[in-house]
This record gives C-alpha cells, structure tokens and sequence, in this order.
C-alpha cells in the first residue's frame, strides 16, 4: 500500500479514538526513519480528505528541519479547497512569500469560520510581523492577542493612556504582551499605580524584564524544541540521571529528568549544563522542583533526595531535543494551550495564565525562563506528566527550577 493508502486505514477504523489514530499514524512515519517526513509530504500532495490531511501534518509538525517539504505540502494545501486548514500547523516553516501568499488568499474574502483562517491564526502567532499591517482588514478581532507581540510603539503608548483612563488590567496585560523594550519601559513607569506588588512582580517579566533587577527574564535567542531519538541531539532527554535526584517527600519517588540542556551547543554563557526534573508519582506535592549543581554534586531545595530511577516515566524513553530557531523572536503573545504548545529553549514563556518567576533559594533573585516542555504527542509516545513544565535558570548559583502548570 502507498503511505497515503495505510493513513487512510488507521484514520477510517472506527475501532480507533482520535488520540489513537494520531499516535499510529505519527509512529508510522516515525518507523521510516528519514523517509518519514518525505512519505508524510508525499501525501499532502495527494489527500483530498480533511482528516487525513490533518493527522499527516500533526507528524510533520512534530519532525524538525524537512522545511523543503513542509513547505512544498503548504503550497500545494494552499490550491486545494478545505484541506488548507493542515497548513496551519506547517506555519512554522513559511518563508515570507508563501506567508504573504496565504494572507493575500485570505483578504480577499476574509472569513474567520474559513479553513483558511486557521492558517491566519498561525501566521498570527508565529509571523506577526507580516500580518499586522493588515489587522483592520481581518473582519474579526480574533488575531488581536497574537498581533501584540512586537505591536509599534504608538500602539504600547496608546494602550498606556487607555488603561490609565479605565484602570482595566486587561489592558495593562495587553501593554506587557508587546515584548519590546519600549513596551517593557512603560511598564517600569506605573510600578507606583499599579495595585499590587504581587501584579507588578508577573507584569514585568511578562514584558521582558525582572521585576526586582531589571534583567532579562529570559535568554535569546528562542528555540523550538523537538523531540528526537537518542544521540540525535545533545540536548538529553528522561533517560537515568547520574546523580542524585529530588524524592517525593510522600511516597519518595525520585523525580525523572525532564531535560539536560548542552552548553557547548547553546549561545548562552552557562557555568554548568542545566537538569530540570519532574514527578511522574499522583501525589501533586510539589508544583516547584528546585536543583542546584555544585561540583560536589546535586542537591535537591526543599526535597529529600536520592538515586535516581534506572528508566523515565515522565520522558517516553531516553530520547534528545533537537533546536530550531523560533521564527518569533519577541515573544509569541497569545496563551499557550497546554498539550498543544510544543516544546521551547529561550526566549519568553508562553504561559497557559500570567505567572511571577520562581525565586532562586540561593541568592533569593527572580530566575529567568530558560525551557518549556509540553505533555502533548510525541514520536515515541505520550509524555508522563499533565499540562506543560516551564524551567528556570540561575547561572549565578547554577539552580534550575521547574515549574508545572495545567
């Protein structure tokens, strides 16, 4: 059977839920090795049915690089009727012709219940740049979220008079969500207006800096991250952590290890390769881990702490990240939607909700973001854990922190 023909199989049983069909179909092409990606481009040349088109482009969205065929499958969604919705999720990839391309099919007949719109909806996310120009002409106010990150500079001064008038926090979110420096210097201006110290200690590191330093709040540049096979990359993912771990102070599980970022493969100046860990136990203890790495070894903040586990429960495996550059340098500003935003090194956090940087333990200053890891669809199967893990990182201590949020 053709690879078109074998999707076709799993995606019609009907003995199959969603979830299964996406994970057999993304551990179909994942057993191809190289070819999987070209297979999976090869029948979204092909498909005329939504479904199909769909599932395939959950896979190819999941593969880092193959851009020459991501893009060759979005160009040919792009003349064939409702199946451009799987476009959408090819986004990621788009040189800005082809992202210009699809924003000209889309103004001229702008519909927001289109398939086409689910494109607009990416391009929003992850090209701003190339849409904003256009925001009047979009018939929905949709996009609006999406389109802050990197708004002008008349547009952060008009949202601070607007919320100086009205005291509406939406707004003053609206101003923080920008991610320019000229947006985060607004908001160092109304740190004596704003209500609390607890909103201005989320409001500042959600525009870019550190409520109580000024620093950055996260390091650039951006990456996304994918989940590849083991030795693919050198960034180490689950597997068994050498040294010791944080216990569950309950059940005194040890914590597996989410991540291992390599310094040689990163433009940040680290001291030491940052860990981050998490449970994969029920009994929700802790929603913070904190590591510290010494040259004596780890140690655990808060946690009694142990060997660690011979195999990972949270990771599906012993598998690496691979990095890509984000196409969205500022910082996406629309909510992420956890099991469905992906992995990212640098950059900004893109929090489910609003939250304050954890405190390092060590010199008690706000950490700056350093990772996300989502519990959404992989190659080698589901993540361990519910919702998306933001890790931290002191370099000054060499303190991770993870942090769960649902």
């Amino acid at each position: 059977m053709t690879p078109t023909e074998c999707v076709e199989e799993i995606v019609f049983d009907p003995e199959l839920s969603v979830a299964d069909k996406a994970q057999s179909i993304i551990e179909y092409f994942s057993a191809q090795g190289d070819r999987g990606a070209e297979n999976a481009g090869a029948c979204l040349m092909e498909t005329t049915d939504e479904a199909v088109a769909e599932y395939v482009a959950e896979y190819l969205e999941l593969v880092p690089d193959a851009r020459q065929v991501k893009v060759r499958a979005a160009e040919r969604l792009r003349a064939a009727g409702p199946v451009v919705r799987s476009a959408a999720r090819l986004v990621p990839w788009f040189p800005e012709s082809v992202t210009d391309a699809f924003i000209e099919d889309y103004l001229a007949s702008p519909d927001p219940d289109s398939p086409l719109a689910s494109v607009i909806f990416n391009i929003a996310v992850y090209h701003p740049d190339r849409l904003r120009p256009y925001e009047d002409r979009l018939g929905t106010s949709l996009y609006r979220a999406s389109l802050l990150s990197g708004a002008p500079d008349e547009r952060a001064d008009s949202l601070l008079r607007d919320w100086r008038e009205t005291h509406d926090r939406a707004g003053l979110l609206s101003l923080a969500l920008i991610r320019t420096p000229h947006a985060a210097d607004l908001i160092t201006s109304v740190r004596d207006e704003v209500d609390t110290y607890e909103e201005w200690e989320w409001l500042m590191p959600l525009a870019g800096r550190m409520s109580d330093s000024g620093a950055a709040a996260g390091f650039r540049p951006a990456f996304m991250g994918f989940v590849t096979d083991r030795g693919e990359s050198p960034h180490v993912m689950g597997g068994r952590y050498e040294q010791d771990v944080p216990l569950c102070a309950r059940c005194n599980a040890p914590a597996d290890r989410v991540l291992t970022l390599s310094v040689s493969d990163l433009p940040y100046e680290f001291s030491s390769d940052p860990s981050f860990f998490w449970f994969s136990c029920d009994c929700d203890e802790v929603d913070i881990l904190y590591v510290q790495f010494t040259a004596d070894g780890t140690r655990a903040f808060y946690q009694p702490q142990g060997p660690s586990a011979e195999t990972s429960r949270v990771v599906p495996g012993e598998l690496s990240m691979t990095l890509e550059t984000h196409p969205n340098q500022t910082g996406v500003s629309r909510a992420a939607i956890t099991g469905r935003s992906r992995h990212q090194v640098g950059g900004l956090p893109r929090w489910p909700s609003p939250e304050t940087h954890p405190l390092c333990p060590g010199c008690g200053n706000f950490m700056p973001f350093l990772v996300a890891v989502d519990s959404g669809l992989t190659p080698f199967g589901p993540m361990g854990f519910g919702g998306s893990l933001f890790g931290f990182w002191c370099d000054r201590c060499s303190m991770s922190a993870t942090r769960s949020q649902i």
